[in-house]
This record gives structure tokens, sequence and C-alpha cells, in this order.
């Protein structure tokens, strides 16, 4: 045994590192360990914080789970006799593939080996980490449910957390493309929600293979977007690098991540985009999620939470559900008024178990429970217990309780049986029942002639609703949404902007509100539910501000370049194309801001009128002055700003700051020599082969009027 365990009990390895930083892992299911590891490099640090640590110094953090495969520990034989009450040694063959006794008995086995790994991530690793940070004032907030694959149950490592934490990617054509291997955010969002967290954070806008071209609205929004619908709301960004004046510009960055910090070209021109993503998650972090299925996904280890459209309930289009460990729905779970209540507030209509005949005892007597106060449970009959502890008493027990719910139905039949207060259902999906209870879905949308993915997330702050829509399409998009609230006026926030206003066509019957929505590519809007509909009744067919023609600015523009970039301090546009087409190399390869120049001549009788540009199309983001005064930056579609304040009859001076990213000079730097670059960076994935980014604006560029629906 001594020999076969040392086979099995190699040392385990970090996975993923930056270059010279190879090494051992941290033993996550020894708590000795931890305190070593605590002791020579953590409470140092909380010490020299001083009193700071709790006020400035709030959080302490670990990275997510990038460590080789690991099962085994410093004492584990007797910490899985503590755990599951018997010996493991005679079983140990069952690591290397071996059967003992019969197949089933050595899958009983596996079951309670993993589980006590699972156990023991929480037991000896995140509880002591949370209970020493809590003795200093601070809390923790630990990628601790992967996204790798690791052994535990990570929604209740998660559920440790101050703040449950994981991680979501944007866009790249080489790594991660696919959104089930990008976004990991449904799983710290149900963490959150079932165990009383109001944040649900995550490493964000993480890459492996663009450097500094992953695009704003049509990449980073979208993708932050997505994240927001599965229940994100505090956005950790991947990544910030101090890079010293030294290194030059664009300075060191990380081999991954979206490149931003103050050597960004685009860092003072930030703050909208910035603004957008604070907007929507103050609202994001108002009230509680609001799901009508509470999904308990089994007690076996490992055991992840996907993609929130993995839909493992299957509530399908317009339903919301959570996910809930064991340890959640034995400590948590109440009845009230025939729903399932969580402490903090959190409701559901029903609790769905996974088709499964494996089941815990002490989940199969929550249900019960739950099920005789007056809940209504999907489940499918069970007929036996995981693991080998006291198995032959936890089969009667399963059997008995099996019986006490299903009654004379067998295994796999259909059923929908009242169980006292509550009710038992077999062989119908969430959503079928939801239907036949009469609960229609939180939220549809139609958009006529056009398939469409638009994701959406609920929150209910006191009697107040908040909706969160996003659109996936890459082209504008006009539809028709279904919210299942009545008697309060919808109001549409624009996070972009920040505007907010009254819609003025809408209709409530069926306790329901529809209206119709318009959004530019990938756009967003929330919909928010709060005063009497009968104070703000609807007064037009459209909600969408119209738009009407003054004139388009025409003719040749002078564009001005920085020649400390290489650029002209000045050169001719006949007509508005992208920098790359440009036959001077000091514009091709240009990274920066250039102002373009016109004049606007404006007839009388504008005044008084709200008065817009519209620049068409603009890579990336570009700040429009008027007659020496700032209108705003605009960074997504329609690209517009509010010209009133600063126009005026007659010839106006027209400025269009235009920045786009990094990637163009350090191409064209790489054909230079050395003394002649302008670019410093120790990234070296661009070259003279790489495709040059579009930049610059590019029109047409259109004086509008603004037109209030009716």
């Amino acid at each position: 045994v001594l020999r076969f365990v040392s086979t099995i009990g190699r040392k385990a390895y970090v996975s993923t590192s930056s270059e010279g930083w190879k090494g051992y892992a941290l033993d996550v299911f020894d708590e000795a360990a931890l305190r070593r590891y605590w002791d020579a490099v953590v409470e140092p640090l909380i010490d020299d914080a001083g009193q700071l640590a709790g006020t400035t110094l709030r959080y302490l953090h670990t990275d997510s789970w990038e460590i080789r495969p690991t099962n085994w520990s410093t004492g584990l034989l007797g910490k899985f006799r503590h755990y599951r009450g018997y010996d493991p040694v005679p079983w140990l063959p069952v690591l290397a593939g071996r059967i003992i006794n019969t197949r089933e008995e050595s899958n009983r086995f596996l079951d309670d080996f993993r589980k006590t790994l699972g156990d023991l991530a929480v037991d000896q690793h995140f509880r002591p980490f949370r209970e020493w940070a809590h003795a200093h004032g601070l809390e923790i907030h630990p990628e601790s449910g992967g996204p790798h694959g690791v052994p535990i149950d990570a929604q209740r490592t998660l559920g440790q957390n101050d703040v449950p934490m994981s991680e979501f990617w944007a866009r790249s054509w080489r790594h991660r493309i696919e959104d089930q291997e990008r976004f990991f955010v449904k799983q710290p969002a149900s963490a959150a929600h079932t165990y009383g967290h109001r944040l649900v954070a995550a490493e964000g806008f993480t890459t492996i293979g663009p450097h500094w071209q992953e695009t704003l609205w049509d990449n980073l929004k979208p993708a932050f977007d997505y994240a927001s619908t599965e229940g994100l709301n505090r956005l950790f960004w991947h990544a910030f690098v101090n890079s010293p004046a030294e290194e030059g510009l664009p300075g060191i960055q990380y081999f991954a991540g979206t490149h931003f910090n103050p050597n960004s070209t685009w860092w003072d021109k930030s703050g909208p985009f910035i603004d957008y993503l604070n907007r929507s998650q103050f609202m994001l972090q108002r009230g509680l999620f609001v799901a009508d299925v509470l999904y308990f996904y089994g007690d076996h280890v490992p055991n992840f939470t996907q993609l929130g459209s993995s839909d493992p309930a299957s509530v399908g289009q317009g339903y919301d559900y959570d996910v809930i460990t064991e340890e959640a729905l034995l400590t948590r779970a109440s009845v009230r008024e025939g729903r399932i209540f969580l402490p903090d507030g959190m409701n559901y209509r029903l609790l769905v178990l996974p088709p499964r005949d494996l089941i815990s005892v002490g989940v199969l007597q929550k249900v019960r429970d739950l099920a005789a106060a007056g809940a209504t449970v999907i489940m499918t009959r069970p007929n036996r217990p995981a693991g080998l502890t006291d198995r032959a008493a936890r089969q009667q027990m399963v059997f008995a309780l099996a019986e006490e719910l299903f009654g004379q139905s067998p295994a796999g039949a259909a059923l929908d049986r009242r169980f006292q207060s509550g009710r038992v259902v077999s062989g119908q999906t969430a959503r079928e029942v939801l239907l036949s209870k009469g609960i229609l879905p939180d939220f549809e949308y139609f958009a006529a002639g056009k398939l469409t993915e638009v994701n959406y997330i609920h929150r209910r702050d006191g009697d107040n609703d908040i909706y969160f829509i996003a659109s996936r399409e890459g082209a504008p998009l006009s539809l028709q949404a279904t919210f299942r609230t009545t008697g309060k006026a919808p109001e549409l926030w624009d996070a972009i902007s920040g505007e907010t206003r009254f819609a003025s066509a809408y209709s409530q019957s069926n306790d329901r509100t529809t209206l119709p929505l318009e959004f530019p590519p990938y756009g967003s809007l929330f919909v928010v539910f709060r005063e009497p509909a009968v104070n703000h009744p609807p007064t037009s067919a459209s909600n969408a501000p119209g738009f009407e023609v003054i004139e388009e600015i025409s003719g040749a523009w002078d564009v001005a370049f920085d020649p400390a970039w290489g650029g002209p301090e000045t050169a001719r546009f006949p007509t508005l194309v992208s920098w790359t087409e440009r036959p001077e190399l000091g514009i091709r390869y240009y990274s920066g801001t250039a102002t373009y120049r016109n004049t606007i001549d404006v007839p009388s009788g504008l005044e008084g009128k709200s008065t817009w540009l519209d620049l068409g199309r603009v890579r990336e983001l570009a700040e429009v002055k008027l007659n020496g005064k700032s209108c705003g930056i605009t960074w997504a579609p329609p690209f517009r700003v509010d010209i009133s304040e600063a126009l005026r009859p007659g010839r106006n001076q027209l400025e269009i700051e235009v920045v786009n990213f990094w990637p163009n000079r350090i191409i064209g730097d790489d054909a230079l020599p050395m003394d002649q670059r302008l670019t410093q960076t120790n990234i070296r994935q661009l070259s003279s082969e790489t495709a040059l980014m579009p930049s610059g604006l590019f029109g047409p560029v259109v004086l509008l009027e603004r037109k209030e629906p009716d």
C-alpha cells in the first residue's frame, strides 16, 4: 500500500504561470499547509498594512485554479476516515483503475473519495482562508470555482467567498472561441444568490491572442453585456499592468488579457466607456435576482455550473434559474406560500433535481420536507444513494423516502402527484410545469422576419423591477419585448449616455407589459418599472427618437497627426477613408489621436432645437469639439453627439479627435531598424505580417435634428 500511495501522491505543480514562476502548488486539502503559507506570506503583508487593513486594503484574493491534476494530500487516509467513516486502504487500487469486488462498489468508493477532496477544499482551505481574513477585518474573493477541471464542488467553494468570483473572456480568433469556453459567470452568480452575497465578480476581458486588438463596441461591450445577463455585477479588468516610463510605449504587458493602463492610446478618452460599465454595474447590484426555478445540481465531485444557456433545468427561453449546492439546499431553503425561500429573500416557484436515480439521503429528506411544506418539485424517482458509507441503512432510507414521495409509481414513469401541501412531478420539464400553472415567461421578444439572440436578466429592488436587455446582433435590431409585470410605467435607461425617459409606447394586459424597443449593433438597455402607469400613460406608437437629416458635411477634411508618432502635421483627406489605405507610411502605420477639421455652415432657425452630429462609422472612438467646446466622446454605434449647446448660426469650426489602438504603429515598427522604432514593448506577436486594423473616421458625417416621439 505504501508503494502504491507513493505513485499517486505526487506533488502538484502550477500549470499556468509567467516565465520563471513554475513551481509547486499549495496543498489546498491541508489546513496546515495554508497556515504555514499564511504565517509566512499573508500575515506580514497585513501587518505591514497596519491601519489600512480592512479599509484601503479590503479583500484578499487568489486567482483561478491553475494547478496540474492532484488527488492526494498529507494525512488524506485519516481525513477520509473522518468524513466517510470507513478505511479507504483496501480500496486504493481503484484509484489506479482496478476494480475491487464489483464495478458498482468501486464507483461508490470513487464517489466517496472525490467527495472527500471536495470537503477538504472547503474545510481545510477556503473556510479557514475566509475566517482568518475576517479576523483582520478583511474579506475574500478568490476565483475558487475553477473554471479549470479540479476536484471540487465549485459552487460550494465559491459560496465560502464574501464575493463569489470567476472569469469571462473577450473574443479571440485563436483561443476560447466558443461561448462555453469564454463565459463562467452563471456559477459564481448562482453561488452569490444562494449563499446570500450581493456581489458577483469576474476577471474580465481576458484573452490570449490579441494584443491591443480587442475593440470596444463589437468585442468588449458584447462580452461584458453577455456576462452581465449571466449575473455579473462587478468587473475586475484583466489586465492593468504597471509599466514604468523607462520601458517606453506601449511598454510592458502580460501575455494574456486586454491591455489597459495609462499607456493605452485611448486612456484619456476612456471615461465614457468606463461610465457605461459603472452605470451597468450600479443597476445590476440593486435588489435581488429574479428567477422562477431553483436547480439542485447534485452532490458529486467534481461538479460545475456551465453557461446559463446550458439550461439543465429545461426552463427554456424567457425564464431564468439558479443552481444550488447540497450544502445550501440543506441549510438555507424553506417554503412560504408555495415558494422556496432563502434567508435573504431569494425565492423560486420550482425545485428541479437532475434526472438521476442516485441521490444523497440528506437531500432526499430535505426534498420531502420542502414538498410537504408546499413546494413543487420536479425529479426522477431515486433508487440508490451514493458512496459506501452505511450503504445498507441508507439504501433502505432511499427506498422508504421514494415510496413516500412517489407512492407506487415506478421509476421512469410520468407523475404529477399531490404530496401533503406540495406537488411532486416527474416526466415534465420546468417550462411545462410553469406554463401549466399559468406562469408565462418573465421576458419574451419578437423580431419580425429574423432569428436573433437577445439576452436578459431581471432584478427586483423592493417594489421596482429592473430588466437588462442586450442584443447580440452586430446590426440594428427592432423588436417587441414583453415583460412579466404590469401596473407600472416602463422607463428606458441608456447606460451609454446616462439618459433616462419614460416609454411613450407600450401596452399592458394579462399581467404583462409589451413595448417596442430599438437597438443599435450590439446595443443594450435597462427597462425599469417603478412609477404607476396611470401617471405616465402611453402617448405614441414609438419609443425611439427620430432623427431628421439637416445636411451632410461634405468636402475635404484637414487631418492633423502627431509627428512624434510618425504622422504628418497635416494631411488632406478628399474623402474619408481608413488611415491604412493612405499612401503615407506615417499615416498608414499611425497609432494615437488624429484631429479632423472642417466647417459647418448652419442656417438660422436651429436655435433651441436638439441638434446632433452623426459620425457614421469610427474606428475606434472620437471626441467632437465645436467652436472649441467639447460635445462629448462617442465609442459605440450610433456614433452621435449632441452639439446643441455649442452650435451657432453661420460658420462653425468642427474638430473631431479620433483615436485608434497601438497595433498599427507596432506593426510598422517591426520593419524598421531598432534605432528607428517609435514603440517599445515586450510583446512580439505583432509583426510586419500582421493585418493592420482599420482606423479613423469613415463617415458619412451628418448634421441631424432629433425629434422626440409624439
